[in-house]
């Protein structure tokens, strides 16, 4: 279904057959140039599956969806709106021009505010199914960004989401100031994904690498819920390759092959942390230092 979610209905381009247990309920966004994917349901809608599609990597073949797809990645999962150095032009002025960095972040919250992210589309997309449907058991799930969108409607409304070489969402979700109950570690998130994707893993940052080459800053590795990781690099001797990220390669090369990949088991991804580097300056926080008044209660 995360690879369908690419794929639109009727036109050309690859499809996996899901058998007769489910069928298409519905589509959306495939008239516009953001948020795009299928709503899949079994055969009297009781189960609904809502897929979000990832990134496009056409951003120079003309992918509809490509440049807002590389504005919603570089402003959920980099450290400073995709301010990796000097030489690149951020998505947004929240970078102290003298401390690399340094970002200010009251800006970066106004500029994720009133920005077109896809999180606000989806959880209409949601809550319009759940209204539709109210009686049915929903699930999210999406490959890379519509992974990630999944997993932070999952936080949001509690309910089921399984997300594929995601890069690190708990920056994004801290972000969006998306609810965090005790327990919230134990909640129905998992996140698949392999050591050779420097995406999933969090290492495709640098001069060298793929993601810096085509503009993306993909700067995050933490993960909400729980992390289910196949260590292609030390048992099955592969490379890290932003190859390797295609969703194409989890479902051919790992699940097809469950007797050389069995399913890991799933963890929380605990001690770990995003954007160590950097330091984010909230000026409200001085201003309540110095006694003076940030709002109304």
């Amino acid at each position: 279904m995360s690879f369908n979610a690419y794929t639109e209905l009727g036109k050309e381009g690859q499809w996996y057959d899901l058998g007769s247990k489910w069928r298409i309920n519905s589509t959306f966004g495939w008239e516009s140039d953001g948020m795009r994917g299928h709503v899949f349901g079994n055969t009297d809608n009781s189960h609904l599956i809502i897929s979000f599609k990832g990134t496009s990597a056409g951003l120079f073949n003309g992918e509809p969806t490509g440049e807002k797809d590389k504005l919603n990645d570089n402003l959920l999962f980099s450290c400073c709106c995709g301010k990796v150095n000097r030489g690149w032009t951020a998505v947004c002025d929240c970078n102290d021009n003298k401390n690399q960095y340094q970002c200010d972040q009251q800006c970066l919250d106004k500029t994720i505010t009133k920005a077109e992210l896809y999180f606000d589309y989806a959880a209409h997309m949601y809550m319009d199914v759940a209204d539709k449907y109210p009686g049915a058991t929903i699930w999210l799930t999406g490959h890379s960004l519509g992974g990630a969108i999944a997993t932070l409607l999952g936080q949001t409304f509690g309910v089921p989401a399984v997300s594929f070489e995601s890069p690190g969402d708990r920056l994004a979700s801290e972000r969006l100031h998306l609810p965090r109950a005790p327990g919230a570690k134990n909640m129905p998130i998992w996140h698949f994904g392999h050591t050779a994707d420097p995406i999933f893993i969090g290492v495709c940052t640098g001069p060298t690498s793929g993601c810096f080459y085509t503009g993306f800053a993909m700067e995050t590795r933490c993960h909400t819920g729980k992390v289910c990781v196949w260590d292609t690099v030390k048992d099955n001797g592969w490379r890290v390759n932003v190859a390797t990220h295609r969703i194409a390669t989890v479902i051919e090369d790992i699940l097809k092959k469950p007797d050389k990949f069995p399913l890991p088991e799933c963890r929380v991804q605990d001690n770990c942390q995003d954007c160590g580097l950097w330091t984010f300056r909230d000026g409200r926080d001085e201003l309540t230092a110095a006694g003076g008044s940030v709002g109304c209660m």
